[in-house]
């Protein structure tokens, strides 16, 4: 007696033929099945993927067969070894600030600080290349809490004059000290083109990492180094696709003025889909990208009752292959 449904489940090494022997007995059948399927003989099925033999495709197709594989526990593989597609986290500049000297800046004159690579966050797969950082100057803004709820533009500081190259992963400040009863923010620019601090390596890969960083007004303590995170696993991988969980987070924030934060994706897969184990989280994204170069990123905005603080941003580069 032909069942009135089948349905077969993708196994590794199988092609469509293979799909169609296995769920209907007989390639006479394969005509229907990729037809009520939508798909062509001559694709690769992706492992795991559910395709369905109708009545119509399993009345063309040999019961008998059908019951020898079932009853012989046999899958059917003919298309031999080809790997799926994977992913790789490429370039991910992971980075931290760190006072450089102890005496507080209303001694010194300045804030003195730099931004390094955090060596158990920093991804590189390819070596940095040594050359001049490709933001030139590596420009930031800074201003004091007062001045700038008051609406006073920033003030603007390059990077010390260095010979220090990408290479380095390190960028150097002096910040002059402003007098006030707040705390001084030290932010990028991000509508440039090439933000601070922006890394290129020898693939020519490029990512970036633009804090905002809140310094104490009396020492030379961080306050707060302020930008998200994102996270890249796995979900399924097939011949010509994969598909990707993007979860994006942020550190707790001791400092009340910047604990109410938003954050935005920002990608080159654009929208995705909700996560179906988690549907409602908007800070989880499904996406399913062929092979490729892919930049992700997230954006935070920190916002204290009517006050809009700057805001932090960076990416990363994935390779699908």
């Amino acid at each position: 007696m032909i069942p009135r449904m089948n349905k077969i489940v993708v196994m590794p090494n199988q092609s469509i033929p293979d799909i169609i022997l296995q769920g209907c007995g007989s390639l006479e059948a394969g005509m229907q099945f990729c037809r009520d399927n939508d798909i062509s003989i001559a694709q690769y099925p992706d492992i795991g993927t559910v395709y369905t033999a109708s009545q119509t495709a399993l009345a063309a197709g040999d019961p008998g067969v059908l019951q020898y594989l079932a009853q012989n526990n046999i899958v059917i593989g003919t298309l031999g070894s080809v790997p799926d597609l994977g992913y790789s986290i490429m370039l991910k500049p992971v980075m931290h600030a760190v006072p450089t000297v102890p005496d507080p800046p209303s001694v010194s004159g300045y804030y003195v600080y730099d931004l390094i690579a955090d060596p158990g966050a920093f991804i590189n797969v390819n070596p940095i290349a040594s050359l001049p950082y490709p933001s030139l100057d590596n420009i930031v803004c800074y201003e004091t809490e007062e001045r700038f709820i008051a609406g006073l533009s920033p003030d603007t500081r390059a990077q010390n004059p260095t010979t220090l190259l990408m290479s380095y992963k390190q960028l150097s400040y002096n910040i002059p000290w402003i007098s006030g009863r707040g705390f001084m923010m030290i932010w990028s620019d991000l509508s440039s083109t090439e933000k601070t601090a922006t890394f290129v390596d020898d693939a020519g890969y490029k990512a970036y990492v633009s804090p905002l960083i809140v310094l104490d007004n009396v020492t030379q303590t961080v306050e707060e180094y302020l930008i998200a995170d994102l996270a890249v696993g796995l979900v399924s991988a097939g011949r010509n696709s994969v598909t990707l969980r993007l979860t994006r987070s942020h550190s707790p924030i001791g400092h009340i003025d910047f604990i109410t934060h938003s954050m935005s994706w920002l990608h080159d897969a654009a929208g995705g889909t909700p996560d179906p184990l988690d549907p409602g989280n908007p800070d989880k994204t499904i996406v399913t990208l062929v092979a490729g170069t892919y930049s992700f990123g997230v954006g935070t905005i920190y916002i204290n009752g009517t006050t809009t603080y700057p805001a932090s941003s960076f990416s990363m580069v994935v390779k699908v292959s």
